[in-house]
């Protein structure tokens, strides 16, 4: 259930994101990858476990389940 809350609240969050874009700076390739790598790439593997543990925490303690 944790899982469903947290994919239900991340799409809720990017679309606003996905409607705005990302701003366009120029860089070097070399310069663009290490940041989105460092941005995304962490992030994408550490926010779903630390979200999803967060959320099966909370209803663990509203003793929803």
């Amino acid at each position: 259930m944790s899982a469903v809350i947290f994919n239900a609240l991340v799409i809720v969050a990017l679309i606003p994101l996905a409607l705005r874009g990302v701003a366009h700076r120029p860089a070097g390739a070399t310069a663009a990858l290490r940041a989105n790598l460092l941005l995304y790439g962490l992030g994408e593997l550490a926010a779903p476990f630390v979200g999803v543990k967060a959320l099966d925490f909370a209803i663990a303690l509203l003793r929803l389940t």
